[in-house]
């Protein structure tokens, strides 16, 4: 469907992971070449919705850094559980539609799971995340460029530390049935890739979750592309690049505190449940669970009294 250019497994600031997107956006369009990169952050990183207000993070201090992105949904947070992804393609009308990208990559990423011995594992296009039995493994969001696409999300390869979460960042709690699930919860019973990967040997306990994000991103490298793909090497030289691109819109206190200035329509169809220059939104729950309907949310958590 493309020529795909692979941009690497890469660890890196939150604020460079946020500009390479951008310029791996740019180059889709200029190039007309759809990029795809797996990275991780080099220091816990707590990253705000495109529509979201920063109040919805309880607590700023140096143990974490704080970033806004350019889809919509709420705050998640990327640390060492986390393996991260993107995917960025030419508006060139292999896509009609964002729900097609949705779905294509999506899709994908559910196979690509299946493939290493993860059981029962799906994609919910309505909740844009992938579920194992029934619980979610993974989310992303999209970007719906006038002339270039993005979609980007989160896996968990690891448990999160749910109790150093809740002091950074809101997490909600819903009354369903007269009882009460609490996002909290749903975080410590996600089902996480270190555990499910099967290897076909026996791995030290400490090497498991760096091998299955190996494993899932060699998986899904090859299920989009087959082995047909150039490699783009990530440099200082282009981190520089994107850098550059970003510090003529969005790099100053004003993107992070205010979201301004906002994306137009000359430059952004969609942003998928967001208004290009709403309001932004307060009181939000964590991105994972947010587009989760009641039903399927009371199966993640434990049901607590009122």
């Amino acid at each position: 469907m493309f020529n795909y250019e692979y941009w690497g497994l890469n660890d890196l600031s939150i604020s460079d992971n946020m500009a390479l997107e951008e310029l791996m956006l740019e180059d889709s369009a200029s190039r007309n070449v759809a990029g795809i990169r797996f990275w991780n952050v080099k220091k816990d990183s707590v990253v705000l919705g495109y529509g979201e207000s920063p109040n919805n993070v309880k607590a700023r201090d140096a143990s974490f850094d704080l970033a806004r992105r350019i889809t919509g949904g709420s705050h998640v947070e990327f640390d060492k559980a986390c393996l991260a992804y993107t995917f960025t393609v030419p508006r060139d009308g292999s896509f009609r539609h964002y729900e097609d990208m949705r779905k294509y990559f999506a899709e994908h990423m559910a196979s690509s799971l299946s493939d290493l011995g993860i059981k029962d594992v799906y994609a919910d296009n309505k909740a844009s995340t992938i579920n194992v039995a029934g619980k979610v493994i993974a989310s992303h969001a999209i970007f719906w460029g006038v002339k270039s696409a993005l979609l980007h999300g989160l896996l968990l390869i690891d448990h999160y530390d749910v109790e150093k979460i809740a002091e950074r960042m809101i997490l909600s709690k819903r009354k369903i049935s007269g009882s009460v699930y609490e996002e909290a919860d749903a975080l410590r019973l996600a089902p996480v890739a270190s555990e499910l990967v099967k290897s076909g040997s026996s791995i030290p306990q400490h090497e498991k979750a760096e091998f299955a994000r190996r494993a899932i991103s060699n998986k899904l490298l090859d299920s989009l592309t087959g082995g047909n793909h150039s490699k783009f090497f990530v440099s200082q030289k282009t981190i520089s690049r994107a850098e550059r691109l970003v510090s003529s819109t969005h790099t100053d206190s004003r993107w992070l505190d205010l979201r301004n200035p906002p994306y137009t329509k000359e430059s952004a169809e969609a942003i998928p449940g967001e208004e290009l220059n709403g309001t932004l939104k307060e009181g939000l729950g964590y991105c994972m669970y947010i587009e989760v309907s009641d039903k399927d949310f009371k199966e993640m958590a434990v049901p607590k009294g009122e």
